[in-house]
């Protein structure tokens, strides 16, 4: 897989998280953005710890929302 590719299902899967997170959040699509670009979580998903990037969007989200709390 090229590293075209690569960074194209990451921005996707990025996307689809932060959807869910503005779903389940009750907030705005750029809180949303915010909230998920400045996670822990978010960083353990670039830096492919702990298989992270392999969980659903519905598992990282809760994850990113229980940072939140």
């Amino acid at each position: 897989m090229t590293i075209q590719a690569v960074n194209t299902l990451r921005g996707i899967k990025n996307a689809h998280i932060i959807q869910e997170i503005s779903t389940a959040g009750a907030m705005t699509t750029e809180e949303a953005t915010d909230v998920f670009y400045n996670s822990t979580t978010c960083e353990l998903i670039e830096e492919k710890i702990a298989d992270l990037h392999c969980r659903s969007d519905k598992y990282l989200t809760q994850l990113v929302l229980e940072e939140q709390k």
